[in-house]
């Protein structure tokens, strides 16, 4: 098969498409740099870190061609406040139409409100072992970065009206200057409009006379400077100054922002001569009622949300996997999320056994960038489910460490590996976090329906009446054998019965230790739960 027509990770193809664009292009770029957008307005989502992640992918991808890459993470804290957010006191919609740079931090832990919300994905980021360049859009702008492109959108500034008229229509007046001077007055932005520009002082003539959200302008006429200045671009016009101004080869774009993103490639390339960065357009996550995760709508998982009950790994293969499509995401549903990541990591081990060209390399290569091409590690000889059920049986009330030992104690036996080496273990350790997590918060996982033969119900339920509290491990495990031997059933049935009403699975650690740790009342109650809730089933 031709190298041409050789299936390709979609990471890697955006990465040839972007060297044999640049090389087309004869641009001599030293460093390859792709960005994404950090909104700065609300709490930060799942969407918001998908967008770092898959241009960090891309990042990995040229890396691997042999050329130097670096993620540009520019935070969105120049723009100003739109709506109050869920969780943010609505006493700060008086901050409409004003900087989030310039608003108070509602928490009090930062020097601003968009510091705070930035502060928030980038800890995210640091946390799914992403490197990147910060980049404040409010210190771009005071530092001078984009000096040459504003210049540039103002002194064309009928050039780019026209455009964007063209290309998405406009609510503003013919010849409306697209560029937000900040009120010297009352410090907002939105509620301002540009009279004049005066292109030979690098000044603007500005009036703070609009309506924005119902709040009006303060009415103030001044001058302000916008070179190293306090206003903004509007994004029509802001992406494209970006982009020239940092070099930018590459920029994924959420389905909300085509319009802008469409608007802004033409500026870059018609005003700023400069050729945007090829993109990918991914569609947004939905919750678990299919509404879209937004900030606004209140509804939001955000990244420090999902690794209290799942691992980095996982996310990063879930943004890894694919781009294209909507996609349903819920903390619920976590346990599924590891258990995929767990078979994926067995399937790179075992990838002769996939017959596919395709869907080995789709597989290799998904793994690979999961693991962010730092290795990606044996399968480990224990499984989250039964680390959950486990920790679903045990009391809520103990602590996290004797949780841990507890836990360790019975997969040890179920699994054959050592106690202590679990103990050390930093996935078995965060497996139990998980799971404790996952039980505090929505109760213990569905195990499924155990359909069991009527004579050997009746053992077992003979086998639970005659426990008691003071019996110890030995006199559990003895009760078991003459409970089964005296019933006459198979005492292997009998045993499987048991566990998989306690653990969902055929098989487990020694029963009596077990029960024992699990305390017989509890594993009574447990019983007395699945019959009530039908999940044991009696066959005939």
């Amino acid at each position: 098969m031709g190298s041409e027509r050789r299936p390709h990770f979609w990471l890697d193809k955006i990465a040839r498409d972007i060297i044999e664009r640049e090389e087309r292009l004869g641009r001599k770029i030293d460093v390859l740099r792709v960005e994404s957008g950090i909104g700065a307005s609300g709490f930060p989502h799942i969407g918001s870190v998908g967008d770092s992640l898959r241009a960090y992918g891309v990042k990995l991808a040229l890396e691997e061609l042999g050329y130097k890459s670096e993620l540009i993470a520019y935070s969105d804290d120049r723009d100003g406040l739109r709506k109050v957010p869920a969780g943010v006191p609505e006493e700060y919609s008086k901050y409409l139409g004003m900087p989030v740079s310039e608003i108070p931090d509602p928490w009090g832990c930062h020097s601003s409100y968009g510091e705070h919300m930035s502060s928030m994905l980038i800890d995210a980021l640091e946390k799914l072992g992403i490197e990147f360049t910060f980049i404040s859009g409010t210190e771009a702008y005071k530092s001078g970065l984009l000096d040459e492109q504003v210049s540039k959108l103002l002194k064309n500034n009928s050039k780019v009206d026209r455009i964007i008229r063209e290309e998405v229509g406009s609510s503003k007046p013919e010849g409306w200057i697209h560029y937000w001077p900040r009120c010297e007055r009352c410090g907002r932005i939105y509620t301002t409009r540009v009279l004049k520009v005066i292109p030979e002082e690098g000044k603007v003539i500005y009036a703070c006379d609009q309506e924005f959200k119902g709040i009006k302008g303060c009415g103030y006429v001044g001058e302000a400077s916008y070179l190293r200045g306090d206003g903004k671009l509007s994004w029509k016009g802001e992406f494209a100054a970006r982009w020239a101004a940092l070099g930018i080869v590459f920029e994924p774009h959420g389905k909300d922002i085509t319009d802008s993103f469409r608007v802004n490639e033409r500026i870059a390339r018609e005003v700023l001569g400069y050729e945007p960065p090829l993109t990918v357009m991914y569609e947004m996550f939905l919750d678990s009622t299919k509404r879209k995760i937004s900030k606004s709508a209140g509804n939001v998982i955000t990244p420090q949300m999902w690794m209290e009950f799942s691992p980095p790994e996982a996310l990063r293969m879930l943004m890894f996997k694919r781009y294209h499509g909507t996609r349903s995401i819920s903390l619920q549903s976590s346990p599924l999320y590891i258990n995929e990541l767990e078979n994926n990591v067995r399937k790179y081990h075992n990838l002769e056994r996939i017959r596919s060209e395709r869907d080995r390399i789709t597989l290799k290569r998904l793994m690979e960038f999961t693991y962010l091409m730092e290795g990606v590690p044996e399968p480990w000889p224990y499984r989250y489910s039964a680390v959950l059920n486990v920790v679903s049986m045990l009391p809520r009330d103990i602590g996290f460490e004797e949780l841990l030992r507890v836990a360790a104690d019975l997969i040890s036996k179920y699994y054959g590996v050592d106690p202590d080496s679990l103990l050390s273990d930093d996935i078995f350790r965060r497996y139990v976090y998980y799971a404790k997590n996952y039980v505090e918060n929505f109760g213990s996982r569905e195990l499924g329906t155990v359909e069991i033969n009527g004579k050997v119900l009746e053992a077992v339920n003979s086998f639970i009446d005659s426990l008691s509290e003071d019996m110890s491990d030995e006199d559990i495990q003895n009760l078991a054998f003459e409970t089964a031997r005296g019933k006459g059933v198979p005492v292997r049935e009998f045993f499987r019965a048991l566990y998989m009403i306690l653990l969902g699975q055929p098989q487990g650690p020694k029963l009596g230790p077990l029960i024992s740790r699990v305390g017989v009342n509890r594993f009574k109650d447990l019983y007395r739960k699945s019959l009530e809730e039908g999940r044991v089933v009696r066959k005939e």
